[in-house]
């Protein structure tokens, strides 16, 4: 039954990316029938055809790689070889400008005196299309990806969608006493002094920019932080934190480490959070103490309770039967404050794949959630500066940012099944996230990509002339070799983040 159950969310996530695809896809379809383009295929996925059918001389077919899509439209480039076709069949027909298109149709300046047989056995000549035509055909799968992620922005403005609280502070409610830095060598990583905890940054403090540039949340703190590219003259990492302590506005300069094997960066900090008590361990002392599920810790031996992974460190840093006042509001925000007296004990808890002692009270947490209720507007722009922060970082030799941080196919469909789990209303969120992404990767200047087709359009436009087809299909054929290699090597990464 659990199996049938992932599968279940594995479905719908498979759908959510193939319909992400069709509408891309359907975008160009339909700015070039628009526009009275030739139309021979339109497919999802690459590679054979699992199954199709063919309809006013277009074929529609479901493809075996499902690493994307296509339209094919022989006027705007020859993709002959790559979509697996060899030549136009002469007998097809097909809409040009609304009427009855046939290949026969079409003039041709052979020679009068030249063979028949020969004439008949030369594919027809294809009708020159404008700029005009090959700008709007190629752009409009991202104006359809922008369009699908605005139409579900709007649906999660209308109903709205849970988000952690944490999430959207930019307060600080952690800060590590440690973090791991990575270690390529050995494979491995080594405990030190946490980057933000050398720096000063405490708990309580309010980040309102992040190297020069105004912050919204917490996860745009991360994000900035991860795709940081700031350096100092000897090449070390740095990040500027401009905070606010007790109202005073201060400057940080610190010094980020890089984590396991994706080696991102990070400099050893938690959100701001509420939680309660979620569920409460047998046997152990918070029970027996008196806690109850719903009350909500707000200190620890007099200290400010800020995140769970605060009362996670002091708990370790406690001596053996050493007795702690544990703080907490009855029944929730609003509840009388009630201090416990309560001694931590050891146990061994599984850790990944080890086994770790730790010191424990017995509870886990539930943290605060809040209805929110995004501007569409907002919504796409947010995520439009993300992608402008991975690209720019990716580019950057100062950034940490790599390909093997991206995700392809494998990983996608592993968050939106994980989305899926979560929530429709989280679905549509990943699925905006996608479509924005979609169409921006979509419209850079690659070859194969749709920004490549504009840009030899507008080469071929600034000079005057075409491009040459021994030149355009090389282009073309290089850059389907390097985006398959890609795609297989951000896979093999896909696969070991979800099977470690």
């Amino acid at each position: 039954m659990s199996i049938l159950y992932d599968f279940a969310f594995i479905f719908v996530a498979l759908f959510a990316l193939g319909f992400t695809i069709f509408i891309h896809e359907l975008g160009h379809f339909l700015a070039a029938r628009q526009r009275g383009l030739v139309i021979l295929r339109f497919s999802i996925g690459f590679g054979p055809k699992l199954f199709g059918w063919t309809r006013n001389g277009v074929e529609y077919r479901l493809s075996a790689i499902p690493f994307g899509g296509y339209v094919a439209l022989p006027q705007l480039v020859d993709m002959g070889r790559l979509e697996g076709r060899r030549e136009i069949d002469e007998n097809s027909n097909h809409e040009e400008d609304g009427k009855n298109f046939k290949w026969d149709d079409v003039d041709t300046d052979d020679d009068e005196d030249e063979d028949e047989d020969e004439k008949e056995a030369k594919p027809k000549p294809l009708p020159k299309i404008s700029y005009t035509d090959k700008i709007l055909v190629s752009v409009m799968g991202a104006v359809f990806n922008m369009l699908l992620a605005f139409a579900l922005s709007c649906v999660l403005y209308f109903f709205g969608y849970d988000v952690s609280d944490a999430q959207l502070t930019t307060k600080v409610g952690y800060v590590a006493d440690t973090v791991e830095r990575w270690n390529p060598l050995v494979s491995e990583g080594e405990e030190v002094t946490g980057p933000a905890k050398k720096a000063g940054l405490l708990a309580g403090d309010e980040i309102i920019r992040v190297d020069g540039s105004p912050v919204e949340n917490f996860m745009d703190i991360q994000n900035r932080i991860v795709t940081g590219k700031e350096q100092t003259a000897q090449g070390s990492r740095l990040v500027y934190l401009t905070i606010i302590r007790n109202g005073q506005e201060k400057e940080l300069e610190i010094y980020p480490e890089v984590f396991g094997p994706e080696e991102m960066r990070i400099i050893g900090i938690g959100p701001k959070e509420t939680f309660f008590i979620g569920e409460l361990s047998p046997d152990m002392p918070a029970e027996k103490m008196g806690l109850e599920v719903g009350d909500q810790p707000i200190a620890i031996d007099g200290q400010t309770i800020h995140s769970f992974y605060q009362v996670v460190d002091y708990l370790s840093q406690t001596e053996n039967n050493q007795t702690i006042a544990f703080t907490v509001r009855k029944g929730g925000e609003q509840g009388p404050e009630k201090t416990y007296d309560i001694v931590p004990v050891e146990k061994e808890i599984a850790s990944g794949t080890s086994i770790i002692s730790r010191k424990l009270i017995g509870f886990t947490p539930r943290h605060k959630t809040i209805t929110t209720y995004p501007n569409p507007l907002t919504l796409i722009v947010r995520r439009v500066k993300d992608m402008y922060l991975t690209l720019t970082g990716l580019v950057s030799p100062q950034s940490d940012v790599k390909l093997r941080n991206m995700s392809g196919p494998v990983g996608i469909v592993n968050h939106l099944s994980v989305f899926a789990k979560i929530g429709f209303k989280k679905l549509l969120w990943f699925v905006v996230f996608i479509n924005v992404n979609l169409a921006i990767l979509n419209l850079l200047p690659i070859p194969v990509l749709d920004g490549g087709h504009m840009m030899f359009a507008t080469i071929e436009k600034v000079r005057g002339k075409p491009l040459p087809i021994a030149f355009l299909e090389r282009a073309q054929m290089l850059f389907v070799v390097l985006l398959f290699s890609f795609m297989l090597y951000v896979t093999f990464f896909d696969v070991q983040r979800i099977f470690p």
